[in-house]
């Protein structure tokens, strides 16, 4: 089913999106690890159009891919023409565009109306470094999936980054605080997430005391998901958490 390995909260998104008929018009997968999102990307419509494993290596007119460097308006018209056709083979179109953020604003405006009036049988999904370098509209009008650095990926790694943040005194936490403040609001969320899931396997396994934790680890995810102060989210969390 998949190609690659890790993303496992990313894949179960997925997969129970498509499982209860709950698919999006549009994704856009964000973050730094350019070709793993691309596979990823590939293998969830190979999903959506239930492509079998024999053919997965043929030629699909309903999978289409662009990756190249930077896309005009010109091969944006070409695309949303394309997708306004009925499916060759299958029962939905997927378009998968690579490098979202290199695409010029004209073309960008362009797929705007295609984004806010969708057709039903097609899907987008637009692949870009982050979310800052686009149009507000177009993230809006998007499924938002974070893919965070394969360095996050190993749950080991992710635990003994957590741990260590509690271990340190105050005025250690205080000025980690500027670190992290600098990072994307994406990763910060991928980050909060992997977290959470560590300090909640720590409170089913009957840690009490993790709770409070958690919960403030909860909130904090809330707060970054609703554009708040990051600086003043890492502070209440890191100055809080025992």
């Amino acid at each position: 089913m998949w190609s690659i390995s890790g993303y496992k909260n990313q894949k179960l998104f997925l997969e129970n999106a498509l499982k209860n008929n709950k698919l999006a018009h549009a994704y856009l997968f964000t973050g730094f690890e350019k070709e793993k999102k691309r596979e990823l990307a590939v293998d969830f419509a190979r999903m959506i159009l239930g492509v079998s494993e024999k053919e997965r290596e043929q030629f699909n007119p309903d999978l289409i891919i662009i990756d190249q460097s930077k896309m005009k308006i010109e091969e944006m018209r070409s695309l949303i023409s394309e997708l306004s056709l009925k499916p060759f083979r299958y029962q939905k179109k997927v378009a998968i565009i690579q490098n979202f953020e290199n695409v010029t604003d004209e073309a960008s405006s362009s797929i705007l109306k295609t984004l806010e009036e969708p057709n039903s049988s097609s899907i987008i999904i637009l692949l870009s470094r982050n979310q800052k370098s686009l149009m507000p509209t177009i993230v809006s009008r998007c499924q938002n999936i974070y893919f965070h650095s394969s360095k996050q990926i190993v749950a080991g790694e992710v635990a003994k980054s957590f741990k260590e943040v509690l271990k340190e005194p105050l005025t250690g936490r205080f000025l980690s605080i500027k670190e992290y403040a600098e990072k994307e609001t994406e990763e910060l969320q991928a980050l909060f997430e992997d977290w959470i899931s560590t300090e909640r396997d720590s409170f089913l396994s009957g840690e009490v005391q993790k709770y409070s934790n958690l919960q403030l680890l909860l909130d904090s995810l809330v707060g970054l998901k609703q554009n708040l102060n990051k600086k003043l989210i890492l502070e209440r969390l890191f100055l809080g958490l025992k």
